[in-house]
């Protein structure tokens, strides 16, 4: 069953690949053939970074751009549902995710055991807002998206894409320092990635809600065993003193918790109880 649970998680992430990414990026250009235009497409038309800025500024409504539906889309999402595009379709975090689990253990750094990724990661999110303010632009400073659409062009097409430094440094930080060496693989996810900030603040606040889908955990029936906290890439779930915690604000809603849960304590869904 959590094989099958698997399979399907590399699916949607293979999906996600061919929606956003060039040479195919069919959600951008499915998007251009609605609106009439022929227009070449790649991860640029559909980068979420740019329009967080862009809201930020009150530029987001000048022009209805795929961009700026996408990231009104995601973070309308997130809000129902939790950050769905990161656990569910975005490749880049997925990649070092699954790399990190080629090292063993005893090689990778737990970071989250020493700094708490909350304060960093809306930190990060919030210099990102005000670096427009104050002189710099940083969407495209520090872009995994990028490197992994060169390296789709370049498999596909056989063209070689000429990146800036600031980009091949955040791959060694994605893949290396805070991919494969890191406990789960996830920690540009959890520490540098301003939409997955951005889409937990959303949830955040749309927890407030009753009606809105969540990660729900029934202590009671909780063995306090640690498969969920073994199997989350984000480190979400934490023992302590005995009890089962979790932290919705760093949260992917990758769903591994729930599979991995011997006793199916860990649901998701409306809320029905103790969150």
């Amino acid at each position: 069953m959590v094989k099958l649970f698997q399979i399907k998680r590399i699916i949607g992430y293979m999906i996600g690949f061919f929606l956003f990414y060039a040479p195919f990026a069919l959600y951008q250009k499915t998007f251009y053939a609605l609106m009439g235009v022929t227009e070449y497409a790649d991860i640029h038309d559909f980068c979420l970074r740019i329009p967080l800025e862009h809201i930020w500024q009150g530029r987001i409504f000048q022009s209805f751009t795929v961009s700026a539906f996408s990231i009104l889309l995601c973070l309308s999402a997130a809000f129902f549902f939790g950050a769905v595009f990161c656990g569910r379709l975005c490749i880049v975090g997925s990649i070092g995710e699954y790399l990190s689990r080629l090292l063993p253990d005893r090689f990778q750094i737990d970071w989250v055991r020493y700094l708490s990724p909350v304060p960093v990661r809306y930190g990060i999110l919030t210099g990102f807002f005000l670096s427009p303010f104050l002189g710099g632009y940083l969407a495209c400073a520090y872009c995994g998206y990028r490197l992994v659409e060169a390296a789709s062009i370049y498999i596909f097409l056989g063209e070689v894409t000429i990146l800036p430094s600031s980009v091949l440094f955040t791959g060694m930080l994605w893949l290396l320092v805070f991919g494969i060496f890191t406990k789960g693989g996830r920690g540009f996810c959890n520490y540098m990635c301003p939409v997955g900030a951005a889409q937990n603040a959303m949830h955040w606040l749309g927890c407030r809600f009753s009606f809105v889908w969540r990660i729900q955990i029934d202590a009671a029936h909780c063995l306090q065993c640690g498969q969920c906290v073994r199997v989350c890439p984000m480190q979400t779930l934490q023992i302590d003193q005995g009890e089962l915690r979790y932290d919705s604000q760093h949260c992917i809603t990758c769903m591994q918790c729930r599979e991995a849960c011997p006793t199916k304590c860990i649901t998701y869904g409306p809320e029905k109880g103790k969150v």
